[in-house]
């Protein structure tokens, strides 16, 4: 009877072990992963032949070789990437997102593998040189430069008469006609010409001369600096030379990205586009007179689409930031993926990717 009763309990083990086994195999099969993608050369590539290609792409697919992971890919635009992320509809996003306090809130993200910075594209064409130079040209603080520097040939030119027209009346005679010599004898001074037509005879005139001789060098060269000064203000003044500039120009930025957020951080004026390529199109057309973006991405951008004549990136660097592949809020992927992820980056292959894509630091 024992015997029967222990039979009959070692069987019924079995059958339930067997049954629960069944069961979470049946809850939890090996699913298919789906991985959500934008178009962000060069981390992510859409080739002709519909295949991905590019930096994330790569260390994404090193990354599930290792966990021995089975995926697709599934494509959207950026606000739909992050709506599906949100909702749970993508496992994992291996687009380049930057890391933000906002972000930590909805999703879950894991160790960064690319820090880079914002940059500002700004236009490098130049609208008419003969149409702008003859707008400066005529502009007050040319002209204020001017009837200044004719004063001050009026003063000397005076000046030399009064002592000349006594005794040197030849030359430096009386009235307007004296006075006019005066600064005729200034000008031609000043400028080195030297005709030898008119020159001082009388030691107050002379000391004047010498005096003027010696100051009208240090003269000239100021007000050929005023001058071209004047000449190039216009230009000068709205200059982008770093994010401080931005409060003054036409920027631009791409809807929910890093660039977006800065500039509504700091309090800066702007208006917004679909996606990069748009943003760098209307600069290189001179809409707009600045676009703010991540530097690698931007660069690669305006190489790929041939704007290197009409659009530069600046130097000046800012906002550091940290790119990571994200998940939904509390996935357990994130730790799994996370010492494969290091591992790789740390390796020579990822060395050898970046590279490829002229990123290596």
């Amino acid at each position: 009877m024992l015997i029967r009763l222990l039979t009959i309990l070692f069987f019924l083990i079995v059958t339930g072990t067997s049954q629960l086994n069944a069961q979470e195999a049946k809850e939890q099969p090996n699913k298919k992963l789906i991985i959500g993608v934008k178009q962000t050369p060069p981390f992510i590539i859409k080739e002709e032949n519909g295949q991905y290609s590019g930096i994330s792409i790569a260390l994404w697919e090193n990354i599930a070789k290792e966990l021995r992971l089975d995926f697709e890919y599934k494509e959207y635009d950026l606000n739909g990437l992050l709506g599906a992320l949100r909702q749970g509809e993508v496992d994992v996003c291996i687009n380049p997102l930057t890391v933000t306090s906002q972000r930590v809130e909805q999703f879950d993200f894991t160790q960064p593998f690319f820090i880079t910075n914002l940059a500002i594209a700004v236009d490098k064409s130049q609208q008419n040189k003969w149409l702008s130079f003859l707008s400066n040209f005529f502009s007050l603080a040319f002209l204020k430069a001017v009837l200044l520097l004719l004063l001050v040939l009026l003063s000397f030119g005076v000046l030399v008469w009064f002592f000349e027209r006594g005794q040197n009346k030849e030359e430096f005679g009386p009235g307007m006609k004296g006075i006019w010599n005066g600064l005729w004898w200034s000008a031609v001074t000043m400028t080195t010409v030297g005709y030898g037509d008119k020159s001082p005879k009388t030691i107050g005139g002379r000391v004047v001369a010498l005096i003027w001789m010696f100051t009208a060098i240090i003269i000239i060269s100021g007000f050929t600096a005023s001058i071209a000064s004047s000449l190039t203000v216009n230009e000068l003044e709205f200059a982008v030379k770093g994010p401080k500039d931005l409060k003054k120009v036409h920027t631009l930025a791409v809807r929910a990205s890093s660039g977006q957020q800065y500039l509504e951080n700091n309090n800066i004026g702007h208006e917004e586009t679909d996606n990069l390529k748009m943003a760098l199109q209307q600069l290189a057309g001179e809409k707009v007179n600045a676009v703010v973006y991540d530097e690698p991405i931007m660069k690669y951008t305006i190489k790929n689409l041939d704007l290197g004549s009409k659009v530069a990136v600046i130097p000046s660097k800012f906002a550091t930031q940290y790119y990571s592949f994200s998940l939904p809020k509390n996935s357990e992927l994130r730790g799994r993926i996370n010492p494969v992820l290091l591992s790789e980056i740390n390796g020579r292959e990822w060395r050898v990717i970046l590279g490829e894509y002229d990123l290596e630091k």
